[in-house]
């Protein structure tokens, strides 16, 4: 049933591998490649093509323990068998392990081959076909939800009507039956009589119930009844409240409900004529020259001053905290998340359960700093399987491993896979042709203000920009548009509203050919993630184009909206895309906007490219052209850490 397993060290090495059945592909490669590097060791398992593969860890000795199979096959061993084989694996070889994992100069890898891995999997599969098969006998009506449910309410009557020693009674006889029962089968004795007797004793019990009953007396009868019909009196009451409540209700909401008609009384009708909308005098239209001018939007008005912006280079890194600051913070208490870890003292290993509680408090506390609660949960559990197993000697030591684990996790989720550095991609392309950047994004996020603030970083770096203005659905963004193209001093291409995005853009791009223009900034029509017909638009126009690069502008204000915004506008990028294309388009990048507003909320970066996996380019950190910032990861890591 399995295609492979492989034990291997956390720097790459094989040390025991044993095929079952040729593997196509390397499918473990693909694991360390976008799994174990990307930290999403959380997730159980990992599909590629027909594979189905799952893992274990041993941090103690930095091992990885990985298994192939098919992924038609529903295995309900492979978690145990990966148990197992870790515990074997590491006890045979503890010693050559321990020398392997302090001096790693030279391995004799052939020492690991006496591992005798048939003999763990014939016991695991044996153990558990043993356990599918005791499974596979129903279960009986008593220990079923409906029936332990039946039981409650029978011995919650018995205690309002004073037979609990009764029942009691009753309930172990039951069981005493039960016990012969069990007894008669595993002796192989015919059950027949017993069944006869079983149903003699009940009509017995039956018998001996009501004779019971009757010895209590009428007085007892009779109080039962009168306490039934005034508990059902009391229920007809209520039942007729809640109905007259209800058809209330309904009358209120029901647009075509019954309204009892007011007549307006003479005061009423007078104040109500009295107060009627006044006609505007204009004063017969005459207006002064200046009011005139004032009102004068119009192209060919000479009054109206564009302010320029002196154009000049600014500094696009985030500012970081010195290595001073670092010091007295590693002098002050232990705050932030670390006080979680307080618990773990002592030289011990840490295990399992030290670790539940403190992850649970540390995902609720990333879910306060903005960060979406189901990938919360996955760093959570990522960074619980690389602190498990771990040996420490003193509370120092923990506050430092975990805060270098929890570095390290942070760290190479942020880490782009694609390394994107615009001005050399510019610089590449120069004077053969322009090259194209596209802003997406849902409505009000700041497209177009983040857009300016490229092309003034563009422009600041030597290179001629020019505006295309392809969102031709809102009304004013021309306009608005044209206010950074005059306040840059840079060209703007429009052709007006209600025309295709997809042929404004190539039209910019064959004109900024044709003109020598280095780049090219597109703005489109804001549009939320579920507009089919807008996000086909935004397709077509990516891909009709085959631009250079494609930014998703998002806010970091919001947190699981806008893992949905990205995912849906990843998506999006391929539903007009040519079959024929070897490489699907998606988003290529983010620009985080309104990042001075969230303090240290600093999630919604996080959720972003764990999601994704595309990187921060950008920060919006203001209203100026030069409130645009390169992500420091290190900033972010110790704004989620405190």
């Amino acid at each position: 049933m399995l295609d492979s397993f492989t034990i291997l060290t956390k720097g790459g090495i094989v040390l025991w591998s044993k095929e079952f059945a040729k593997i196509k592909g390397s499918p473990i490669n693909s694991l360390i490649k976008k799994v174990l590097l990307e930290e999403r060791s959380a997730e159980t398992s990992f599909q590629i093509d027909s594979y189905s593969l799952k893992w274990t860890f041993s941090n103690e000795f930095d091992l990885i323990f990985v298994v192939v199979y098919q992924k038609i096959f529903t295995l309900l061993y492979i978690e145990e068998l990966l148990t197992t084989v870790k515990k074997r694996f590491i006890k045979m070889y503890k010693d050559l392990l321990l020398k392997l994992k302090e001096s790693s100069d030279f391995i004799i890898v052939d020492k690991f081959q006496e591992f005798n891995f048939e003999v763990i999997l014939e016991e695991v599969e044996n153990r558990s076909k043993l356990q599918q098969s005791s499974n596979s006998t129903p279960k009986k009506y008593e220990d079923t939800d409906k029936g332990k449910l039946v039981k409650d309410q029978k011995n919650e009557r018995a205690i309002k009507e004073g037979r609990v020693e009764k029942v009691k009674r009753k309930e172990q006889e039951k069981k005493e039956k039960a016990e012969r029962r069990k007894q008669n089968k595993a002796n192989n004795i015919n059950d027949s009589d017993d069944d006869d007797d079983d149903d003699d004793d009940s009509d017995d019990d039956s018998n001996d119930s009501d004779s019971e009953e009757n010895s209590d007396g009428a007085t007892k009868n009779q109080q039962t009844d009168v306490a039934k019909i005034e508990n059902s009196d009391e229920e007809d009451e209520e039942i007729i409240k809640n109905r007259n409540k209800l058809i209330a209700a309904k009358a209120k909401k029901s647009p075509g409900g019954y309204k009892k008609k007011v007549k307006d009384t003479p005061d009423k009708q007078t104040s109500s004529s009295s107060t009627g909308k006044k006609a505007r005098t204009w004063e017969d239209g005459k207006l002064s020259k200046k009011e005139l001018e004032a009102l004068n939007r119009s192209e060919n008005n000479n009054s109206t001053e564009i302010v320029r912006e002196k154009i000049q280079k600014f500094n696009i890194e985030m500012d970081v905290s010195s290595s001073d600051d670092d010091d007295e913070e590693e002098a002050k208490p232990v705050s932030g998340f670390m006080k979680y870890f307080n618990v773990l003292t002592g030289n011990r290993v840490i295990d399992k359960q030290d670790l539940e509680p403190i992850l649970a408090d540390f995902k609720l506390h990333l879910t306060k700093k903005n960060v979406a609660p189901d990938v919360a949960d996955k760093i959570v559990q990522s960074i619980g399987t690389g602190l498990e197993g771990k040996k420490l000697a003193t509370f120092q030591g923990v506050t430092s491993v975990v805060k270098q684990q929890m570095e390290d996790t942070i760290t190479r989720i942020l880490t782009p896979k694609r390394n994107i550095d615009i001005l050399r991609e510019v610089q590449a392309v120069k004077g053969k042709r322009p090259y194209s950047i596209v802003f997406s994004g849902v409505n009000g996020v700041g497209k177009s203000t983040n857009l300016a603030k490229v092309c003034y970083w563009l422009t600041a770096n030597g290179y001629k920009c020019m505006l295309a203005a392809c969102d031709t659905f809102r009304s004013g963004a021309i306009e608005q548009l044209k206010t950074h193209a005059d306040r840059l001093n840079v060209h703007l291409f429009e052709r007006g509203y209600s025309k295709d995005a997809a042929s404004v853009a190539q039209d910019a791009i064959a004109f900024a050919k044709d003109t020598g223009y280095d780049v090219v900034l597109i703005d489109t029509t804001g549009r939320m993630q579920n507009n089919e017909p807008l996000m086909k638009a935004l397709s077509k126009l990516v891909n009709q184009n085959n631009v250079d690069l494609v930014l998703f502008v998002g806010e970091a204000l919001v947190g699981n909206d806008g893992v949905d915004q990205l995912t849906k506008f990843d998506k999006s990028l391929s539903l007009l895309a040519n079959t024929t294309q070897t490489h699907i388009r998606t988003i290529d990048g983010i620009i985080l906007t309104k990042f001075d507003t969230i303090d240290d909320k600093v999630g919604a970066a996080i959720s972003m490219v764990y999601s994704t996996g595309h990187p921060i380019l950008f920060l919006g950190t203001g209203q100026n052209y030069t409130d645009l910032k390169r992500m420091n990861i290190k900033s972010v890591v110790k704004s989620l850490l405190h």
